[in-house]
């Protein structure tokens, strides 16, 4: 398993039984794992003691009780969910997970709850599961001992089956004020991303889908925080001397449950900042990527930044796909644009500097943020405002169109619901489904996308 691949993994302690116990056993269980990890001196590792950190500020909360009791008082039915817990702990490194300390670990929880000698086999299905196992998986849903946990392993299993499987890797690329955060914001459907018209980062930024909402963004940026605060996301840490920042959250939206990771690089300025220039230009030749999502500002095309930048991505994005993306259309609605022929025009432009076949999506992610953003969190007074203007502008200018004849996309049906049409109108619904089709397998035949 890469590194990387540990911020794909949801936090299954927030789905976990345990949670339902009373505060005692609730801490007696968090001491207990903890003593199983320094039994076996795992504690020492960077991810190990974050992961220690958000069991005890999840488990300990404050109304835990200012005195626990040293005799055990954890349920027998509860040791069988260690295994599953002490490998997310572990970050699923079978490296670290080895044969010799998880027989250690095994013998003193058998004889800690006074197991019977049966049980310790069983344990030994349960760490083969929760590294990864599919006979051990069968083996565990068909045991009656976790009878009462098969709602909660599935999670735990789709969790594991999630993480190992291949990610899609997406680079995100834009000159600078094409609003190529408020794009990202949009697709990951949370603010994990600073919206400003400047060159925010020197940073790659690699943020990882996760299978399921626990609630909680992980970020790596010099220092390690699996419940990263709004502040943590939206700054760069000065102590971080590389060139990348790591993050993971499910995406809300069609991406969500999707293995996918968004590469968001540096916003080219040639009249600026070199630095940011030469990092996305070295991830564009590292062709780590299968989709490059190529952001355009609708009110600055054809600048001469765009020209040099696009002549780099022609030159060395290699077999990827790539769609171009015209954000902030909502600025060119008005009596005076007619945004097929901009469109149309911008094609064009494309096809001179030597894209066949140009794929052009229209969108407004601002917009589509917005609409998130509404469907978990109440708005504010001006956000609420600057929602209704958007849905007055597309409600005649809508995108639906272009979207189902252009490019062939599968048609959505009306709703009544005003901030689903918008997310329909601005053009955003149709550039998740072509992701979705992309990352799913599907290919771009010439003639349409879905």
């Amino acid at each position: 398993m890469r590194q990387q691949d540990v911020f794909a993994s949801s936090q299954i302690l927030v789905f976990s039984p345990i949670l339902k116990e009373n505060a005692e056993i609730k801490v007696q269980y968090f001491r207990y794992l903890k003593k199983l990890i320094r039994l076996v001196k795992w504690d020492k590792r960077k991810y190990t003691k974050a992961q220690l950190a958000f069991y005890k500020e999840t488990l300990c909360d404050e109304d835990s009780p200012p005195y626990i009791a040293k005799e055990n008082k954890i349920p027998v039915r509860m040791c069988y969910l260690m295994p599953y817990d002490l490998a997310i702990i572990l970050a699923y490194h079978p490296k670290v997970i080895y044969t010799e300390k998880i027989e250690i670990i095994i013998n003193k929880i058998v004889a800690d709850l006074n197991l019977p000698a049966n049980s310790a086999d069983f344990l030994h299905r349960e760490f083969d599961a929760a590294l990864g196992d599919i006979d051990a998986w069968k083996e565990v849903l068909n045991n009656k001992v976790v009878s009462g946990f098969k709602r909660y392993l599935k999670i735990v299993k789709g969790n594991i089956l999630f993480i190992r499987k291949y990610p899609y890797n997406i680079l995100i690329t834009a000159t600078m004020s094409a609003g190529k955060s408020t794009l990202i914001n949009a697709l990951v459907g949370k603010n994990i991303s600073l919206m400003q018209n400047m060159a925010c980062t020197s940073k790659i930024h690699n943020i990882v889908s996760k299978p399921f909402e626990d609630g909680v963004s992980s970020e790596y940026d010099h220092d390690l925080s699996l419940n990263a605060s709004q502040e943590d996301l939206l700054s760069d840490n000065e102590d971080n001397f590389s060139e990348k920042i790591t993050v993971g959250t499910y995406f809300n939206g069609s991406l969500g449950g999707h293995r996918v990771v968004l590469l968001d690089s540096p916003g080219v300025n040639f009249s600026e900042n070199e630095e940011h220039r030469k990092i996305s230009y070295k991830t564009i030749q590292s062709r780590k990527y299968k989709l490059l999502l190529y952001v355009m500002n609708a009110t600055q095309l054809r600048t001469n930044d765009e020209d040099q930048h696009l002549e780099t991505v022609k030159k060395y994005i290699g077999r990827a796909k790539i769609l171009f993306i015209i954000n902030k259309i909502d600025n060119l609605i008005s009596e005076d644009e007619s945004l097929p022929d901009v469109i149309e025009n911008q094609r064009q432009y494309l096809l001179s500097k030597g894209f066949k076949n140009p794929i052009i999506c229209p969108v407004s992610s601002r917009a589509a943020f917005l609409v998130k953003k509404s469907q978990q969190e109440e708005l504010g007074r001006i956000e609420k405002h600057e929602m209704n203007n958007f849905m007055d502008k597309f409600e005649l200018n809508s995108m639906a169109g272009y979207y189902e004849n252009n490019l062939h996309c599968l048609a959505i049906a009306n709703s009544n619901d005003e901030a689903k049409t918008l997310f329909k109108n601005c053009g955003f619904v149709y550039l998740e489904q072509i992701i979705e089709h992309l990352s799913s397998g599907g290919k771009i035949n010439g003639t349409g996308l879905c």
